[in-house]
């Protein structure tokens, strides 16, 4: 048998494909990653940025980039029969645990692009042109047929990644059903640029009857992406779903009289970057895994079109995903870490499906009231900041906790100004960066109660290359020796936000979620917490 010609082999370049490579480079492991286009794409299909994927371009050093080719949107307006009903402000000033409160519109080429060169400084390309024909897997490898210029190729990888979009060859090569339904009318998507009152720089939704336009800014002098219902007649099989190719693309005479049929007069659209005619489905793939297989991004669910989540969701289980691989390809992981993959990330999308459908399905209706009365927790829950795994597998708490703590195992891990003495200050999301998890022990007064301290001592010396340890007390003053690095969290904010009253350890996992929290009487726990995820250590 042919020795491995990579590790991972990721099947497709959209942005959820280019997250993955980068993230499998970033964690040290060797990937290819094919595209069946010749060239990368000039359209603006998926837009909206939400704060947690801001929060994983950060991470990765492009959070700043994606914000300087991106607009920020400050408000989204709903308009009925041509008046103001209301305006739902979507940006605030930073929170010390939230830094980007914020939903960004950044073209999907711009994603693309932003991604595609940090994967090239990080040693990686993408292999244009070249397309997947078959899938076949063993128990211990993966083999991709693919068809290259140059002809029939073969490609045998430890793991196959399909990121291939909702047409997903590597999902029907799996034998996976795409469990869901189209929505049953079809829409025009246009990139426009509108003379007007349309205020810039935030989102309008229009609504007459039973008629929607939506209209959200994208970067560059008075232009929108513009959606609207069809309706002339339809070519359009049931089964179809995305944008869709076809020899007539919509005019722009025709977004123009569906915008004047719901707008007040005084609007005009001046040019067309692009249009084309997409539907709208909910599906989900059946599993997420099959052996060494996985999938990701539209390949595993499809979304109706709000907020973003579509992109948004699949970046993110891209995020998921690879440093579970990683951790298997170091030998520093198990087929159970692997498995919550698919556990975690399909209960996510199971909960975005629904969201999503009943945000579309009530796309005539304003807002709803939590929406008005407190805008910022709207915004954060379409954010996928209060996405969570609580109660699921792989996942512990044990101890005592405030009632209504503010965190819980499978939350979020939230930022935090902290401070290193003599130093100067920093952000609870510097020290979570790198690609190894991250054990934050909170305690008072001036000593580290004994059981945290042993349990320290033990991850220092038998999982410095899987956990990291910082210490973190009220108290601003020299540490006691021997614990290092210790930092200082004046007033407690920190700790108040994690529910650490008490002396307490959480275990940050790579990506971000805690994984596991407990109070110093039950911190020797987290030793066979880690033993079932990443394997024991050995002797």
């Amino acid at each position: 048998m042919a020795e491995f010609e990579t590790e991972v082999l990721v099947v497709g370049a959209g942005p959820v494909g280019l997250m993955m490579a980068v993230e499998l480079h970033r964690h040290g492991v060797p990937c290819r990653i094919i595209e069946r286009s010749t060239e990368a794409s000039v359209e603006c299909r998926a837009l909206h940025v939400q704060s947690r994927t801001l929060e994983v371009l950060e991470h990765l050093g492009l959070a700043e980039a994606a914000m300087e080719l991106g607009v920020r949107v400050r408000a989204e307006n709903i308009w009925k029969d041509g008046s103001l009903l209301q305006r739902i402000p979507m940006d605030w000033d930073p929170l010390p645990d939230i830094p980007f409160p914020m939903m960004l519109n950044l073209e999907q080429n711009m994603m693309e692009a932003l991604l595609s060169d940090h994967l090239t400084r990080l040693g990686g390309r993408v292999e244009r042109g070249v397309a997947l024909t078959g899938v076949a897997q063993v128990p211990e490898s993966v083999t991709a047929t693919v068809w290259t210029p140059d002809g029939v190729d073969h490609i045998r990888c430890r793991y196959l990644v399909g990121c291939d979009g909702s047409t997903s060859l590597v999902r029907k090569e799996m034998g996976l059903p795409f469990e869901g339904h189209p929505y049953p009318d079809t829409y025009i998507m246009a990139d426009v640029e509108v003379e007007g009152w349309l205020a810039p720089e935030e989102s309008h939704r229009f609504i007459r009857g039973d008629e929607v336009l939506l209209a959200t800014p994208i970067r560059g002098s008075h232009r929108f992406r513009m959606t609207t219902r069809d309706d002339g007649p339809s070519q359009v099989s049931p089964s179809e779903y995305g944008l869709l190719g076809e020899s007539r693309p919509p005019a722009l005479q025709e977004m123009q009289r569906a915008l004047d049929r719901v707008a007040r007069p005084g609007l005009h659209l001046v040019n067309s970057r692009w249009t084309s005619h997409y539907r709208v489905s909910r599906r989900l793939a059946s599993r997420f895994r099959k052996g060494r297989i996985f999938l990701a991004g539209d390949a595993a669910h499809l979304f109706p079109d709000a907020g973003g989540q579509g992109m948004n969701t699949g970046i993110q289980d891209a995020w998921g995903l690879a440093w579970r691989l990683a951790s298997d390809l170091r030998g520093s992981g198990t087929w159970t870490l692997l498995g919550g993959y698919e556990v975690e990330r399909r209960h996510v999308a199971t909960e975005v499906a629904a969201r999503t459908d009943r945000a579309f399905r009530t796309r005539t209706e304003l807002l709803d009231q939590e929406a008005e009365g407190s805008p910022q927790r709207w915004m954060q829950s379409w954010a996928q900041l209060e996405t969570n795994y609580r109660d699921l597998p792989g996942f512990e708490q044990h101890g005592s906790r405030p009632e209504q703590a503010a965190l819980e195992a499978g939350d979020r891990a939230p930022d935090g100004r902290l401070e290193l003495p003599g130093k100067g200050t920093l952000r609870v999301f510097d020290l979570l960066k790198g690609t190894s998890s991250h054990a934050l022990f909170f305690f008072q007064g001036l000593e580290l109660p004994d059981e945290l301290a042993r349990l320290a001592d033990w991850l220092v010396q038998h999982r410095s290359r899987q956990v990291c340890c910082h210490f973190i007390r009220e108290t601003c003053s020299l540490p006691p020796e021997g614990l290092s690095p210790l930092y200082c969290d004046p007033g407690g904010a920190v700790a108040t936000s994690y529910g650490a009253q008490e002396s307490s350890v959480f275990l940050i996992r790579p990506d971000g979620y805690v994984g596991f929290r407990a109070d110093a009487e039950n911190a020797g726990r987290l030793l066979g917490w880690l033993d079932r995820l990443l394997g024991p250590v050995a002797d």
